[in-house]
């Protein structure tokens, strides 16, 4: 630590998830001199893997759209922050699967094979398929010059800035409910063509159909997984970080940042160590940035407060990791994730389930890790990996918030093996094949998430994608606070390509040159 305080830092990043790693990556190519912080003594954020007898699992990548395509934008920009070491393994033509009522819905890659799943599915709403298919892409791509707008100087954001943003805006300002019933009355159809709504952890009624979009395109053309497991994305991504002179350090918790005469000069660590810099990247989520992070000589403006008083945190969940005594094609585990639904009335769900994971309907999300892996079976023959997911809100654990992790009480073991019962009964449902072949199971809870993620009710998503959420102007990577910048999913949107993409608008800022043309083009920073 001391090596760290002594030397001159061009940038300073505060968490080490994707976003923070994105543009960390990116500052060090061009010859700044970056340190990013990490509290925990892991690297990664929602990208690391964890290990218990053998068995390995990720916490938060499940699969990415796009990176299949060498040409893509996504992948193009994972290329460039791994020197192009980072590979990837597509899932086949089947990617989710949707279980609503006991009927069986494929998604699968390609536009025009899916138009002919669904329509073979609800032959009498070929009409409304394709005007679903034809609005849901207009609307996704519009949304990086809606994003990409957010890098423009203000006097440019405020003039033709608008011209930007007005077509993503145009859709995004309703929910995703809205514009599906403008489409169809087939309710079934409705709730199919809501299926990933989980990805972005909003039920239909609630979410901005701008998000809805963006995630359905990102995986119209099939779905992958990082060869060697979702760690492999931080380990690629930061030694090409640390090749550049980048540093890191973990057990490095921020206590605030270091504001004088207006600007931030850099941080001060929990231990009361100060480091210095001109430039801050949070990397720690918008909520905590401003009402964590920000010291007591600084008050947040108004125009914020009152903002995050009526953004939400979005969902959190529970999950049940699993390990098998038997290879994947042994117990033939699909690589598809199975998503189910106990009624289609998504907005029921949501509505009586209140988050609890022990509802009597709700919904169930399942994924095959060490299925979709190919490394997994070079190492591991005779072993497999399964995570089932449910929503569960905070409330539901927020009685033992304060009780030290691993010694909650009997109630809180009590509780864990409820919902461990049901998800592996919902599991079994659809897997009979793999009853008695569970040899370990391990449950986290929002508590676990809030633990090594630092959100305060445990949600994986950052800020809810309402269509509210999309009318804030100051979500975007420089702050009003000079030397201040954000990135991570806040200032995009959920999952690896919000984050991913996060990190190329904060390099951009701080650069103040055109990152993704360079990246494009594969050009030096």
């Amino acid at each position: 630590m001391a090596e760290i305080e002594a030397q001159k830092w061009d940038v300073i990043i505060v968490g080490s998830g994707l976003g923070g790693m994105t543009s960390g990556a990116l500052l060090a190519k061009a010859g700044k001199r970056v340190l990013i912080l990490e509290r925990h003594y892991v690297p990664g954020g929602f990208t690391h893997t964890f290990k218990r007898k053998g068995f390995e699992w990720d916490v938060g990548v499940h699969y990415v759209g796009q990176v299949q395509d060498p040409k893509s934008i996504l992948r193009k920009i994972f290329d460039y922050v791994s020197d192009g070491k980072l590979q990837w393994a597509p899932m086949g033509s089947v990617y989710d699967s949707a279980i609503i009522e006991g009927d069986v819905y494929d998604f699968v890659e390609g536009r025009e094979p899916q138009i002919q799943k669904l329509i073979g599915y609800f032959p009498q709403e070929e009409k409304a398929i394709r005007k679903y298919m034809k609005l849901m892409t207009s609307v996704a791509t519009c949304a990086p010059w809606y994003f990409g707008e957010r890098t423009m100087p203000n006097f440019l954001s405020k003039t033709v800035g608008r011209f930007l943003r007005y077509r993503f805006e145009r859709y995004a300002k309703f929910t995703t409910l809205e514009i599906l019933e403008k489409l169809t009355a087939n309710k079934k159809l409705i709730s199919v063509l809501a299926t990933q709504c989980g990805n972005y952890g909003l039920a239909p009624y609630k979410s901005s159909f701008g998000i809805h979009a963006i995630v359905a395109e990102h995986y119209m053309n099939g779905g992958s997984y990082p060869v060697g497991g979702a760690r492999n994305i931080q380990k690629t991504i930061l030694e090409e970080f640390k090749l550049r002179g980048g540093t890191l350090a973990l057990q490095a918790e921020v206590k605030s940042l270091i504001y004088e005469n207006g600007s931030v000069k850099g941080v001060e660590l929990v231990n009361g160590k100060k480091l210095f810099s001109p430039v801050v990247i949070s990397n720690a989520g918008v909520r905590n940035t401003f009402e964590r992070l920000m010291p007591v000589n600084w008050s947040i403006p108004e125009v914020i407060k009152k903002t995050l008083s009526k953004i939400k945190p979005s969902a959190s969940h529970v999950c049940l990791y699993l390990g098998l005594d038997g290879s994947d094609e042994a117990l033939a585990l699909p690589k598809n994730n199975i998503w189910i639904y106990d009624d289609y009335d998504f907005s029921r769900l949501d509505d009586e389930g209140h988050g609890n994971p022990l509802a009597e309907k709700g919904l169930t999300y399942i994924s095959f890790p060490s299925s979709k892996d190919p490394q997994w079976k070079e190492k591991n023959r005779d072993k497999a990996t399964v995570q089932v997911i449910a929503p569960c809100s905070y409330q539901q654990v927020k009685k033992w918030e304060n009780f030290p992790q691993g010694d909650r009480g009997q109630d809180y073991v009590e509780f864990k093996a409820k919902i461990t019962e049901k998800l592996t009964s919902k599991l079994l449902s659809v897997l009979p094949q793999i009853k008695g072949r569970i040899t370990f199971s391990e449950l986290s809870t929002p508590l676990s998430t809030k633990h090594f993620a630092n959100y305060s009710t445990g949600e994986i998503y950052g800020l809810e994608h309402t269509p509210e959420r999309f009318t804030y102007s100051f979500l975007r990577p420089e702050t009003a606070v000079k030397g201040l910048y954000l990135t991570g999913q806040d200032i995009v949107t959920v999952g690896v390509g919000g984050a991913l993409y996060s990190g190329v608008l904060a390099a951009t800022k701080v650069l103040n040159k055109s990152v993704i043309m360079r990246i494009l083009f594969n050009r030096a920073l």
